[in-house]
């Protein structure tokens, strides 16, 4: 048996073992995967009302490219729908596991604002993003990225 299979079996075991931890575990994927959604539906509506029922006050954001907080999270969402008015985010893949969300985004425009430097072309593009959130009390409340800015910029130019 490889070790891959190996692990996933012990974890299963460990599961099975345990029902209270499993249901946990169930628990928390479901919640990720409705506060995935949820962000994704709002991102897409570009209606960041609803932000503070999506993300915690004290938000942390370690991309580095911007502030902390719910209200630097609904500005960063504005100067993107500003950016790319026609905007529309699409997870490809997810992963959910206790109180982590992975998902590899893409994001969907035509672009019609200057962006990276670049004046408007008209051409259509896909952003791509793998992000990573913590859940805490049913929110978002840290997230990691990494942006495709290369693979944008090769589109634009």
């Amino acid at each position: 048996m490889k070790r891959r299979e190996a692990l996933a079996l012990g974890i299963l075991g460990g599961l099975l073992a345990r029902p209270a931890l499993a249901a946990e575990c169930a628990a928390e994927s479901g919640v990720g995967a409705k506060l995935l959604e949820r962000y994704v539906a709002a991102a897409n509506a570009r209606d960041t009302s609803v932000f503070p029922e999506i993300f915690t006050e004290s938000y942390i954001q370690h991309s580095g490219r911007g502030p902390s907080g719910l209200a630097a999270q609904i500005e960063n969402f504005r100067g993107i729908f500003a950016r790319m008015p026609d905007v529309q985010l699409r997870v490809e893949d997810r992963i959910i596991a206790g109180d982590r969300v992975v998902a590899r985004m893409s994001f969907n425009a035509t672009h019609t604002q200057p962006l990276q430097g670049i004046a408007p072309t008209g051409r259509r593009f896909t952003l791509r993003t793998i992000d990573i959130w913590r859940v805490e009390n049913g929110k978002f409340a840290e997230h990691w990225d990494l942006v495709d800015f290369p693979g944008m910029l090769k589109q634009l130019q």
